[in-house]
């Protein structure tokens, strides 16, 4: 996974970017779909909707178990509602995060910007 890690914040500074070639939706899933790219990826629901967050969610749910905060490891995923929509991060270090908002580039940040997330581990 240190590898993968490695490759994925060279990409430090790369757009946002909505949906994948195959229109699927990218937006902040890039770091997750960067490390995991066997798993299946979905289609938005519609913008802006609070039932993007659900959805969201139960996608992660069919491919990791969630884990305490205390268990995080390189690579686990980081899932927390901001301004009513699903936002998700990795977990790479020291309380780092690797994640990209819209309109930002993906970046490095940390995990305690977030007061409240829940913390998953992709199930192989």
């Amino acid at each position: 996974m240190k590898d993968k890690i490695n490759l994925l914040l060279q990409q430090v500074g790369r757009p946002y970017q909505m949906f994948n070639e195959d229109g699927t939706y990218q937006g902040c899933f890039y770091p997750v779909q960067f490390l995991y790219p066997d798993k299946p990826r979905y289609t938005l629901r519609s913008k802006n909707d609070d039932q993007n967050y659900y959805y969201g969610i139960e996608k992660i749910k069919q491919h990791c178990k969630e884990i305490s905060p205390a268990e995080l490891e390189a690579g686990d995923i980081i899932a927390t509602r901001f301004k009513n929509e699903l936002h998700v991060a990795v977990y790479f270090e020291y309380g780092k995060i690797i994640h990209v908002f819209k309109d930002h580039t993906l970046q490095i940040g940390r995990l305690k910007m977030f007061k409240d997330f829940q913390s998953y581990r992709v199930i192989t």
